[in-house]
């Protein structure tokens, strides 16, 4: 196998668009992000129009939008998405919590140092590089 083919089972999404990715020549995480993005536009005129705020409740809409991005995440991180909902919990218990002239400071030192720590964890398991997608940008 080339070096393509093995990147693309490296990832920790999904590989339903395995195919697309071989076809087309990029890492299937980068696949699975642009499919992601394409889907979320479409997505987006769907939402506008039928989900307006004249035909349903903002909890309704916000639940859509919950369960949309939720499963954007899985799709293109799988089991690594667990960082990321760390992450929003943490920072949002920080949110309900703390001062509010400090809360700025606590969440960006929090969200900095947990990326930071997921970044290099990403080095040493994935041999840095192989991945082209990450979230801690």
């Amino acid at each position: 196998m080339d070096e393509l083919t093995t990147s693309s089972f490296k990832t920790t999404g999904s590989k339903w668009l395995l195919p697309v990715s071989d076809f087309f020549g990029f890492p299937l995480d980068q696949v699975n992000f642009l499919a992601c993005q394409v889907f979320a536009l479409g997505a987006a005129f769907w939402f506008r129009f039928y989900l307006s705020p004249h035909f349903s409740s903002p909890v309704v809409r916000h639940a859509v939008a919950t369960l949309f991005g939720l499963s954007f995440v899985i799709f293109c991180f799988g089991w690594y998405a667990v960082h990321i909902s760390i992450l929003v919990v943490v920072c949002y218990r920080i949110l309900v919590t703390a001062d509010i002239h400090n809360i700025h400071r606590y969440t960006m030192i929090m969200a900095i140092s947990y990326l930071a720590v997921c970044q290099v964890s990403r080095v040493f398991i994935y041999n840095y590089g192989i991945l082209s997608t990450d979230f801690s940008g």
